[in-house]
């Protein structure tokens, strides 16, 4: 049983120490000795098949032997300390790491998942090799998986759908992706998983001939250029096809027809040589051309992609990668070994950020820590760039809130707006593939507990909750008897009236700074006038005094009335956001005969600052009027 591990590691190994794995393999088997799996087999067979599978994705020594003793431990009387005496410290370590993620026991399967998953992560981030072979163990067992009873093989469908075959992309690991999605599918859907193999079994033989053919034509045809790369069909995956059914309302035979190469070839510059003939041959449909290649995803993946239409009107779909390039789309994590040289290890840190990000999920509850990761990490993910073209990658429906903690933390701190290529825009707005993101920001601004309700990803959730914890909730301030003789919670000062409701009357349109004059109307109401207003000889009692606090914390509502124009709202908000100010509400209307109304909520904490934004909003080009409210 162990002639095929070996004979498969000396394809890619020469320098393997194969008596050291059969040692372990040995060590393993009689360790299991007399223990049988749910099907019958003898349990040795499971550690075997998962070290085959990492076999096939080329890995180290220590990771196929701690693949064949993963289970010891847990299942038999050996210690680690055994292991390390005899396989080393490294083997022992990983083995420790698998260990550690299968032997919790919680109160609740859902607290059990999740807490296992989080486990697994936290333990990858010393080293990813504890990763790799748990994904490796689940495959085998999901393999194996008929002997299961049918609640059983649901629950760890589900969990290999939701959790396990997600992450597998997210390493780059797209052999282990397909094979867990399209097993998971098989039990989650049986009745539609059995009619999908019909269909494709009835069609297979059509399907290879049309591949064959193009593939005779497209070798033909880069031949002429001195171009001899290898092309092969692409396998359509089950799970593929059904999501992608769903996804756009096909029907089998829309999906299924539409056929796949791969083009593998030697070198960066051959790839974009074979794309411009296969452009100049079939028709190319622009819109789904994507260069992976100068734009790579954060699994590390590269390709160019390009959809054609073929000889018989049918559409093609074709991917084109030199060998590096597809041995890692193949490989992902597991290809980083064999090739530092490409990957530097700055980039590769980088690119594997999202894992570390786990580590502050920590202290959230089981069934929240698992809900953010899925939504965080195993979503349908945007890409987006900051204005230097460095690609940011996001949660499907994420915000400009969400953008700017992936840049940094104090970014996200500091946000209070952003523009999305080149417009201004809320908070709020949904972002997506392709949006060049600029954050404005202030050192005067901190987060609002608002933000919590529209941010996706878990980063920007986490460090929101830590910002509020450490400044208090924004929003109403509290102020010590001290503080109150400084800042007040009012514009005006108003003699003999405490608390009253202030209204700034309509006819003279009062600005901050002005002389002015108030007037009681009852015990809890004033209006308050210019000193110079024309009404004023009209009121003949109840005078008040009233002047201008200078310090205060308050929100003020500013109606912008203008000529109604083509980027008006953005020369307002950027004007005020320029000034490092924050704006608590917005919104724009128009109110006929070409005019329009804006209006501002924006927090003052003095006079000075209050009268600066007035004054370069009326500079702004067609602004006719503010008014405080």
């Amino acid at each position: 049983m162990i002639d095929e591990l070996i004979d498969e590691i000396k394809t890619y190994n020469k320098k393997s120490n194969l008596e050291l794995i059969r040692r372990a393999y040995e060590f393993a088997r009689e360790a299991h000795k007399g223990q049988k799996r749910i099907s019958g087999e003898e349990f040795i067979e499971h550690p075997l098949e998962t070290a085959k599978i990492l076999a096939k994705l080329r890995l180290d020594d220590n990771s196929i032997i701690a693949a064949l003793l993963h289970d010891v431990v847990e299942d038999t009387t050996i210690s680690l300390k055994d292991i390390e005496e005899k396989f080393g410290k490294e083997v022992a370590e990983l083995v420790d790491g698998i260990t550690k993620i299968t032997e919790l026991k919680a109160k609740t399967s859902s607290t059990k998942q999740a807490e296992s998953v989080r486990k697994m992560l936290v333990a990858s981030t010393k080293d990813l090799r504890v990763i790799i072979i748990k994904l490796a163990d689940k495959l085998h067992n999901m393999r194996t998986l008929e002997a299961l009873n049918e609640e059983r093989k649901k629950k760890v469908a589900k969990e290999a759908m939701e959790i396990y075959a997600p992450l597998a992309y997210r390493l780059g690991l797209a052999s282990i992706k397909w094979e867990l999605e399209d097993l998971a599918f098989r039990y989650l859907e049986p009745e539609i998983y059995k009619k999908f193999k019909e269909k494709v079994n009835r069609k297979r033989k059509q399907r290879e001939k049309d591949v064959e053919n193009l593939i005779d034509v497209l070798k033909e045809e880069l031949g002429k250029h001195n171009l001899n790369p290898e092309i092969s069909g692409r396998p359509k995956h089950f799970y593929s096809i059904y999501k992608k059914m769903k996804k756009k309302n096909y029907g089998f035979d829309d999906i299924y027809d539409l056929l796949a190469l791969r083009v593998v070839t030697d070198n960066v510059e051959n790839c974009y040589n074979i794309i411009g003939v296969i452009h100049n041959l079939w028709q190319p449909l622009h819109k789904h051309f994507s260069d992976y290649i100068a734009n790579p995803k954060p699994n590390m993946y590269q390709s160019l992609h390009t959809v054609v239409v073929g000889p018989r009107k049918q559409s093609i779909e074709i991917q084109v990668r030199t060998k590096k390039m597809d041995e890692i789309a193949e490989e992902g994590i597991a290809a980083h070994w064999r090739y530092k040289d490409v990957i530097s290890e700055k980039k590769f840190d980088r690119q594997l950020s999202w894992l570390k990000e786990i580590l502050n999920l920590e202290k959230d509850k089981a069934k929240d820590f698992l809900e953010k990761l899925k939504i965080d990490l195993f979503g349908d993910n945007i890409f987006c760039y900051t204005p230097k073209g460095d690609l940011i990658e996001l949660p499907k429906d994420s915000t400009p809130v969400d953008f700017a903690y992936a840049v940094h933390s104090d970014i996200g701190n500091k946000c209070m707006g952003a523009r999305v290529n080149g417009n201004f825009v809320s908070l709020r707005y949904g972002l997506k593939t392709g949006d060049i993101i600029e954050i404005l920001t202030s050192t005067k601004h901190v987060p609002s507990r608002d933000w919590l309700s529209f941010v996706r990803s878990a980063k920007a959730a986490e460090r929101i909750r830590r910002a509020l914890s450490l400044t208090g909730i924004p929003g109403r301030r509290f102020f010590t008897k001290e503080e109150e003789k400084k800042v007040n919670d009012s514009l005006l000062s108003v003699e003999k009236l405490n608390k009253a409701e202030i209204k700034f009357a309509k006819c003279c349109n009062v600005m901050p700074g002005d002389d002015i004059i108030g007037f009681k109307l009852s015990d809890k109401k004033a209006v308050v006038h210019k000193a110079d207003c024309v009404n004023l000889i009209k009121i003949k009692r109840n005078k008040i005094k009233v002047k201008w606090v200078e310090n205060f914390n308050v929100d003020v509502r500013l109606k912008v009335s203008a000529l109604d124009r083509v980027g008006l709202f953005a020369d307002i908000l950027n004007t005020v956001a320029s000034t490092g100010t924050n704006i608590k509400v917005a919104k724009a209307k128009s109110i006929g005969n070409d005019n329009a109304e804006c209006e501002l909520i924006i927090n003052f904490t003095n006079l000075k600052n209050l009268r600066e934004i007035i004054d370069r909003i009326y500079r702004i080009a067609d602004v006719r009027k503010i008014r405080i409210e």
